[in-house]
């Protein structure tokens, strides 16, 4: 399985981290950017690229992850538009988190759709403008999978349910319980 993570200046690491422990035995991940260059996280790592985004086969992509920060510098990107709505029509899993949904929004993937997010009462009207607005941690609709920040856990169990590494509902939960540190 090929799952593609989207990197970018300030991206929000934690977020996918536990998804990515989840599907390292099972996953081939490739990290891709919009530049060659390492890209530091939120908290302040740098992460190494594999490929620039306009090298990227959307076809070749089982699954790509978007994680959290702040999308702006990078939305009019033609070969992100690319990128993103070649991926939806060839009907792979998409997984946003936090700020990530932000970039699904702004190429119209989020229209008339369910979302769940990491933005501001006062911001996310104008970015989701379109989509139903939820105050759910998770959120799956149509092959889109969009979370808020704070539900890293939920959002690493629900992206590994949706691709058949967590077979059923005990799993999930136990997998859930692990990631918290629940008993």
């Amino acid at each position: 399985m090929n799952v593609y993570v989207l990197l970018y200046e300030g991206f929000a690491a934690f977020e996918i981290a536990p998804l990515l422990l989840l599907m390292r035995n099972s996953a081939n991940v490739v990290t891709v950017s919009f530049d060659a260059e390492p890209q530091r996280s939120e908290e302040q790592l740098r992460f190494m690229v594999d490929k620039t985004i306009e090298r990227v086969d959307p076809e070749a992509i089982d699954v790509l992850i978007i994680p959290g920060g702040d999308p702006t510098a990078y939305l009019e990107n033609e070969h992100l538009h690319r990128l993103l709505h070649g991926v939806r029509e060839n009907g792979k899993l998409i997984a946003a988190i936090c700020g990530g949904p932000g970039f699904l929004a702004h190429v119209g993937l989020l229209k008339g759709l369910r979302v769940a997010h990491g933005y501001s009462e006062e911001d996310a009207p104008r970015v989701f403008e379109g989509s139903i607005i939820t105050d759910d941690d998770v959120v799956i609709e149509e092959g889109i999978i969009t979370a808020r920040g704070q539900a890293y856990a939920e959002f690493a169990v629900e992206v590994c349910r949706s691709i058949g590494l967590l077979q059923s509902d005990e799993e999930a939960e136990e997998t859930l319980k692990w990631l918290k540190n629940v008993r």
